[in-house]
C-alpha cells in the first residue's frame, strides 16, 4: 500500500513551483499550500532569513504538501522543507517510500511542532480498539498528504489488506464518519484539529488508544514515531488522556548546502523564536530541549554545529544514534 517514487516525483513536477537557478544565495523551502500551518512557519523562517542573514534570499514555496516536498528537494527543484521526522528519515535511508532513491541527500535540519496520529471513531460505533479497525471502511487521507503515509504504516499493521480504504481530506472523513459512510478515520496532525471540534459538537466522537506492544511493533519499521499522548479535554466527549504516537514536524534541507550557511540559517532563527512566535504560537514551544524531536535522520552539518555550541541537551547521544 506504498505510494510508488515514480508516482510521487511525476506528481511533484506537475506543481507550479518557480524554478530557480541554482546559486550560492537562493534558499527555497517547500511547504504546503498556502491556506495550511506549513505555509505560515515556512513564510515566517524565510522572512527571518532574509533579515538576518547576509546573501541569502529565502523563498517559501507553496507546494501539494510533504511528500511532494521531498521529491522536489530530490530532484534539485528547492533546498529545504518542511517535512515529518518519517519522511526525513526514509528520504535519508532510501527506504520506504522513497526506496531507490538517493541515500544521504535530504538530512534533518530543526523539529518544530509534533503532530499525533488520531484515531477516531463514534461512541456507538464498532471500532474501539485498533485491532477492532481491520475488515473496516477507514478514512485514511488525500494522496500526496503524509497523514496518508501514516495511515498506510498503521493498518499494514493491523489488518494487511484486510479493510476498505477512504483516500480523503480530513474535512470528508469527519462528515464521512458522522454519516455512517466510515467506520474510523486515520490522521496525523496537530492537535486540537478543528474538524474534530465540529464532529464533537454534533456527535459523540472517542479517540482508541495506542497500547505499547503495537507501537514497539510499529517502530521496529518505522523508527521516528514516538510516544505522544493527547490531553483530556483536547475534544469535549474525550475525558481521559489518549495515549497515542507521533512525529516531528519540521525542517529538513539538502546536505549539499554549505555548512557555514547552514549555521548561519539555523542561528538567526533560533536567535529569533519571538518573532517567529508572533507568526504562529508553535514556535513558542520550539527551544533547545524540543529542537531534536521525533529526528531519526542525521543533523546537516551546519546545524550539529550550532546545536554543540549551544549545548542541546542530548546532542552527541543523537549524534551516536542516527550516525551523524
Amino acid at each position: 500500500m506504498k505510494l510508488d517514487l515514480k508516482i510521487i516525483l511525476f506528481t511533484a513536477t506537475t506543481l507550479v513551483v518557480p524554478t530557480f537557478t541554482q546559486a550560492a544565495d537562493y534558499l527555497s523551502i517547500g511547504s504546503c499550500p498556502v491556506t495550511c500551518t506549513a505555509y505560515t512557519w515556512s513564510a515566517g523562517i524565510a522572512d527571518v532569513i532574509n533579515k538576518n542573514v547576509e546573501g541569502v534570499q529565502a523563498t517559501a514555496e507553496e507546494t501539494k504538501g510533504y511528500v511532494a516536498n521531498i521529491a522536489l528537494m530530490q530532484g534539485g527543484e528547492m533546498e529545504a522543507s518542511m517535512a515529518t521526522s518519517l519522511s526525513a528519515y526514509e528520504a535519508y535511508t532510501a527506504t520506504g517510500n522513497y526506496e531507490g532513491s538517493e541515500a544521504g541527500k535530504v538530512m534533518a535540519w530543526m523539529s518544530i511542532a509534533p503532530v499525533a496520529m488520531h484515531i477516531i471513531a463514534l461512541e456507538d460505533g464498532p471500532v474501539n480498539s485498533i485491532e477492532d479497525l481491520k475488515g473496516k471502511r477507514i478514512g485514511m487521507g488525500q494522496p500526496g498528504g503524509v497523514s496518508m503515509l501514516d495511515a498506510n504504516a498503521l493498518m499494514s499493521k493491523v489488518a494487511g489488506e484486510d479493510f476498505e480504504p477512504f483516500r480523503v481530506r480530513l474535512g470528508d472523513m469527519v462528515d464521512m464518519l458522522s454519516d455512517g459512510n466510515i467506520d474510523a478515520a486515520l490522521w496525523n496532525g496537530s492537535f486540537p484539529l478543528a474538524p474534530l471540534i465540529k464532529l464533537s459538537a454534533q456527535r459523540d466522537l472517542k479517540l482508541i488508544p495506542v497500547e505499547d506492544d503495537f507501537l514497539d511493533a510499529l517502530r521496529a519499521d518505522y523508527p521516528p514515531y514516538f510516544r505522544l499522548s493527547i490531553p483530556s479535554g483536547t475534544y469535549e466527549d474525550v475525558k481521559d488522556d489518549t495515549p497515542t504516537y507521533g512525529l516531528a514536524n519540521g525542517l529538513v534541507i539538502l546536505a549539499d548546502v554549505p555548512e557555514e550557511r547552514v549555521y548561519q540559517m539555523t542561528k538567526a532563527i533560533f536567535e529569533n523564536l519571538d518573532a517567529l512566535a508572533g507568526v504562529h504560537h508553535a514556535f513558542s514551544r520550539v527551544s533547545a530541549d524540543t529542537i531534536l524531536n521525533g529526528f531519526g535522520s542525521p543533523l546537516h552539518p551546519g546545524a550539529l554545529r550550532y546545536y554543540r555550541e549551544i549545548n542541546v541537551p542530548g546532542i552527541e547521544e543523537f549524534v551516536t544514534r542516527t550516525g551523524g
